[in-house]
Formats: C-alpha cells, structure tokens, sequence
C-alpha cells in the first residue's frame, strides 16, 4: 500500500512515472542512478520545489479546511440521527459558513 501511496505522491507533483518503479531493484537501481547523477538529481528537487507553491498537495490551509467541513457535515448527519453516509466536501463558501 505504501508503494501506491508514493506513485500517488509523485503523480500529484507532476514528476510523474520517471519516479514510479515497480519492483525493489529498480528502486534500488533508481536510488544509485540518481545519486551518481547529481545533475538530474538536482533538477528533480528543482521541479518539486517549483511545483510546491501550486500543488494542492502542499496547499495545508485548503486541506485543513476542508477536513474540518467534513468533520461538520458528520456532526451534523449525527445531529440529525441519520446514519453514516458517502458525501462530498463541497468549498462552495455559502454551504459552509463557519469558515474563519
């Protein structure tokens, strides 16, 4: 799982399948390639550092937000007595207006 969480990861920063393996020797063998390859390591850490400012990934303000309307949307289906149910987080600001 953590393997699919990681090509998650990579995806989400746009430095996409060139880091994504599929097996412990090509990571094992990716890791050796860039360490002996400090330019394309550097460029790596360049795009990643690029992509921080605007990837919703590194946006913690918008997650906490938004992990906070889910924790009200559950509170209030409780409230309500209704059973636990699938919803979706809107950031529409007029259906949540407890937003600091």
């Amino acid at each position: 799982m953590a393997t699919r969480v990681a090509g998650s990861l990579c995806l989400a920063t746009r430095l996409g399948v060139e880091m994504i393996v599929s097996s412990m020797k090509e990571y094992e063998e990716k890791a050796v390639s860039l360490a002996l390859n400090h330019p394309k390591l550097q460029d790596l850490t360049n795009r990643l550092k690029a992509v921080r400012m605007s990837c919703p990934l590194f946006d913690t303000p918008r997650c906490v937000r938004n992990l906070e309307r889910s924790y009200f949307n559950m509170w209030n289906l409780y409230c309500f007595g209704k059973h636990p149910q699938h919803f979706k987080v809107s950031e529409n600001d007029s259906e949540f207006p407890f937003d600091r």
